[in-house]
């Protein structure tokens, strides 16, 4: 790599059509540029800034995205999208970034990127340190409840997140009230009045910063066993994805009530999760020990709530901290 200096930037102009919208991701009705379409174009614009400095046989990759999504970005209006270095630190370049439409803004944040050698990085191996990259096999444990919001949010993120950096993703769901009576963990519904409202409000505004419908059923928080039990069973087919999102996104977007047989029948459907019927696999006390062993599993290994994930024996706690997993599973793996 050439050298290089602070306050570079590079500014490109992008236009969102449907295939660019959350609605087209499988958030419905979300007509607007999805979350992951604005920071795909910003690493786009940070990776273009730096190709002029890079030497024969180097390539860049990211390493950590780091942005609030603070407003819609309408389709067929243009979207302006700037990067400007704001430090380095040998190889691994951070940026500040950047996206407005029509003069106001709908992203800001970091984004860091680490330049490497294209074939030892295709080959597994990095000039950034000892080790390789993530190794072929390598897991992430995802531990979830449908009644969760925030497990809602990461639910609908984990899988993309793991594919980009090559890593699988185990399925957990687990009985949250089980696991807090175990391990008397904190009840936010239970909190002061004060906190209790604040909290509240957190998740919707959450919940609209990520771009995500949020209308639970009026039931909140309902009895999630059955629907639990198969997720579980969509876990064992490796449907745990498409599946967990028809669930979560039904019962905190759309008021679907998840302890109607015919209504997780439906979800299933979609996802062609069969052919046991989903009344069946509630009824079945296999999947009933499989959230039991989850719940003892996830408290024996140090979790007090979800969502949570476990990489490399290291706990990452909440959808707040999905960034900070996703740095971890882009590091190389330290050589033994």
């Amino acid at each position: 790599m050439r050298h290089l200096t602070t306050g570079l930037s590079r500014t490109r102009v992008f236009t969102p059509d449907a295939d660019d919208t959350a609605a087209a991701v499988g958030n419905a009705g979300v007509d607007v540029a999805a979350t992951v379409t604005l920071i795909l174009w910003m690493e786009e614009v940070c990776g273009d800034l730096l190709h002029p400095v890079l030497e024969d046989g180097e390539a860049t990759v990211g390493t950590r995205v780091a942005v609030d999504h603070t407003g819609p970005a309408r389709t067929a209006r243009p979207v302006t999208v700037e990067a400007r270095i704001s430090a380095v630190d040998g190889r691994r370049i951070t940026f500040a970034v950047t996206a407005r439409q029509d003069g106001r803004e709908v992203m800001t944040g970091e984004h860091h990127r680490v330049v490497v050698s294209l074939a030892r990085f295709l080959e597994g191996a990095s000039r950034e340190g000892p080790g390789s990259t993530p190794a072929a096999g390598e897991r992430v444990s995802f531990w979830f409840d449908v009644i969760s919001p925030w497990s809602y949010l990461a639910s609908l993120t984990i899988g993309r997140l793991a594919r980009r950096r090559g890593v699988g993703v185990d399925w957990r769901p687990l009985h949250l009230g089980n696991l807090m009576t175990a391990v008397d963990g904190m009840r936010p519904m239970e909190q002061n009045p004060r906190r209790r409202a604040w909290y509240l409000q957190d998740i919707e505004d959450r919940m609209a910063a990520a771009g995500l419908p949020y209308h639970p059923h009026a039931g909140q928080p309902m009895r999630p066993s059955r629907a639990l039990r198969c997720m579980a069973h969509a876990a064992d087919s490796n449907l745990a994805e498409p599946f967990v999102a028809q669930v979560m996104r039904g019962y905190w977007a759309d008021g679907a009530d998840i302890t109607d047989l015919d209504v997780l029948q439906e979800m299933a459907d979609r996802v062609g999760l069969g052919p046991r019927s989903m009344a069946d696999i509630a009824a079945d006390p296999h999947y009933k020990d499989v959230i039991a062993a989850n719940t003892r599993e996830a408290a024996e290994a140090g979790l007090f709530g979800v969502p949570a994930f476990i990489f490399r024996d290291k706990l990452y706690f909440g959808s707040d901290h999905m960034d900070m997993l996703d740095a971890a599973m882009a590091l190389p793996l330290e050589a033994p």
